[in-house]
């Protein structure tokens, strides 16, 4: 990811379950309720947010999520541009 200098990456919610080896079941996955806590950075949810994670979505026509995107915050993501480019 950070080789090619993309700091983002876009996950199916099948892949985000896969992959955190969560609990969470498929269906709660897909609510934009779930979604919106981690946006809105409720308690529990803030670590992504202190590390720069931000997390985009969009709710298909049936009101469900399929993917999700996690980026670096801008100023992060410059930080880490500087590092790469100093190597």
């Amino acid at each position: 990811m950070f080789q090619t200098r993309s700091f983002d990456v876009t996950l199916s919610i099948e892949s985000i379950k896969e992959e955190s080896n969560t609990s969470i079941s498929i269906r709660q996955l897909e609510t934009l309720r779930f979604w919106d806590s981690i946006q809105a950075v409720d308690p529990g949810w803030e670590a992504l947010f202190n590390q720069g994670v931000l997390v985009e979505f969009v709710a298909n026509a049936g009101g469900k999520v399929s993917e999700v995107t996690f980026s670096l915050e801008k100023s992060r993501h410059q930080h880490l541009e500087r590092i790469i480019e100093s190597r």
